[in-house]
């Protein structure tokens, strides 16, 4: 018969409380909530501790940690903050592209460690996620920022569960924020003509009709190599982007710009199809198969990207694509030669800034600037299937529609837009 147990002892496993110091004659301290963990054959007793203010607090603490008990069959040891995690998280799991991975290191660095970096992370909650939507729109920042936010603590924290880190995963209990709808500038049909004939003779001008033409995105044009100019078509198979070069030393190389260590390295995906050009400047290959698209080459936009290559002839070009930067200038503004450079993301956003205050039209961002294409498309009676191919978007109610839209259809679609828009090379 097992002996029977005084006022105060409770069943192994179940946990108990006390104060501190257990004498009562003595000043309170504070009191303790105490679970015993399970552990392995032969290894000490694992106790899980918490401290409370009050004895009432700590019986509520001790149901908590039963109750997290029952659920998962342990309970978090770990006394490691959220920035702590988020810096082992980003070195050793996040794995995801450069460009989305610098992305993620900005929400982190901005919004995330300070809302909630100080905070124990097996002890955050739902009130703390909540906390960290409250303090970005307080920041006058947009909802959306909130959203992105609140995606990437979700990724964080979902490695942390499979790491033994949590045994909730925060996020999940808190609705994600709910994003407002913005007003999206779009270009009209008129402005985008406008455009086209103000270039049409400049010498990146079938830059922008390639763009205007075909909706790409930014990086599929500038990225275009002349090996993927066909007869007939272009193949927007690749993208050009500036991606951030980390750290690959220990932190001891003395310099404080990842670009400029010895040992700079770039951390991807095994799986990421990438290409180095120069500098920061990468081809990548795009995320999904809809992006991996040819384009049927149709007039004028033929003529006006075959002109473009003649002209590149007889530039230098050591990197082969078909548009390469304007000449530059030395310190003193004379114009240097040219040296055959790919298209700066950065710079070549500002130069559609330029073009659209010289030919006196809407300001449009020039990623928006694509959406002309679609509206192009619409009024010139292109079926749906063929515009969502064309502009290389994808959703699963379209998949089987895609296998029927061939080259012929996506040629005459874009021959009824060249027509629409009456425009001769």
């Amino acid at each position: 018969m097992a002996p029977p147990q005084g006022p105060n002892r409770h069943a192994k496993g179940e946990g108990t409380t006390y104060r501190v110091p257990k004498d009562p004659k003595l000043p309170l301290k504070y009191w303790v909530a105490a679970i015993e963990l399970p552990s392995p054959d032969g290894a000490p007793r694992n106790r899980v501790t918490r401290k409370r203010k009050t004895e009432g607090l700590a019986k509520e603490q001790l149901t908590k940690l039963k109750r997290e008990k029952l659920k998962h069959g342990t309970i978090s040891t770990s006394t490691m903050t959220v920035a702590e995690w988020l810096a082992e998280w980003q070195e050793e799991w996040m794995d995801v592209r450069p460009k989305t991975a610098a992305g993620y290191r900005s929400s982190i660095k901005a919004h995330i460690i300070p809302s909630i970096g100080k905070k124990r992370l097996d002890q955050l909650t739902h009130n703390d996620v909540r906390k960290l939507h409250r303090d970005i729109i307080a920041k006058g920042r947009v909802s959306s920022t909130a959203l992105y936010a609140h995606n990437v603590l979700s990724s964080v924290l979902k490695d942390a569960a499979r790491a033994g880190k949590v045994t909730e995963v925060a996020t999940d209990l808190a609705k994600k924020p709910r994003v407002t709808a913005s007003s999206l500038s779009v270009m009209s049909v008129e402005d985008a003509i406008a455009v086209l004939r103000a270039t049409q003779y400049d010498r990146l001008g079938a830059r922008w009709w390639a763009a205007l033409f075909t909706g790409a995105r930014q990086g599929e044009v500038i990225g275009l190599e002349i090996d993927r100019v066909l007869p007939n078509a272009l193949d927007l198979s690749w993208q050009l982007q500036r991606l951030s070069w980390l750290h690959g030393c220990d932190g001891d190389c003395g310099r404080k710009r990842g670009t400029d260590c010895p040992a700079r390295t770039l951390k991807a995906p095994a799986d990421w199809e990438h290409r180095h050009v120069t500098g920061g400047l990468w081809l990548a290959r795009p995320k999904s198969d809809a992006g991996k698209r040819m384009l049927p080459l149709v007039e004028p936009l033929r003529t006006i990207i075959m002109q473009r290559l003649v002209a590149s002839s007889g530039e230098p070009n050591p990197h082969g694509l078909v548009w390469t930067a304007e000449p530059k200038r030395d310190r003193h503004s004379r114009e240097l030669p040219l040296d055959g450079a790919p298209l700066d993301p950065g710079p070549d956003s500002k130069a559609w800034d330029a073009l659209l205050k010289r030919v006196g039209v809407a300001d449009v961002r020039l990623h928006d600037a694509r959406h002309v294409t679609a509206s192009l498309l619409n009024r010139a009676g292109v079926n749906q299937a063929a515009r969502m191919a064309i502009l290389g978007h994808s959703s699963p109610a379209m998949t089987q529609h895609y296998t029927d839209v061939d080259m012929q259809q996506l040629s005459a679609g874009m021959t009824s837009m060249s027509a629409f828009l009456s425009l001769d090379a």
